[in-house]
């Protein structure tokens, strides 16, 4: 779930994360010699803004080097706004 994800921030902040809080740890894990993406790939405040919005959505972790890697599923809308993918967007 994104909860466990966010409550990790939040535990390494010492507070609730805002989005801003929350992409910049998400975008810099690791070692300052060796940092990577949580998520594979570097998060947008809008990406941010939505996660913090779905604490209850699933999310899948595969292992990839010495971290895990968190995927999330957000779809851009063609009106440009972000949101969580599920399971309608499974067929496409």
């Amino acid at each position: 779930m994104l909860g466990f994800v966010v409550r990790q921030c939040a535990i390494a902040l010492g507070r609730a994360p805002s989005p801003a809080d929350f992409m910049e740890w998400a975008n810099h894990q690791g070692p300052r010699s060796r940092p990577h993406c949580l998520f594979g790939r570097a998060l947008t405040i809008d990406e941010a803004r939505v996660i913090l919005r779905h604490p209850g959505r699933p999310v899948t972790v595969r292992e990839e080097g010495p971290q895990p890697l968190f995927a999330l599923g957000v779809l851009k809308e063609s009106d440009g706004r972000l949101r969580i993918a599920d399971d309608r967007d499974a067929s496409e």
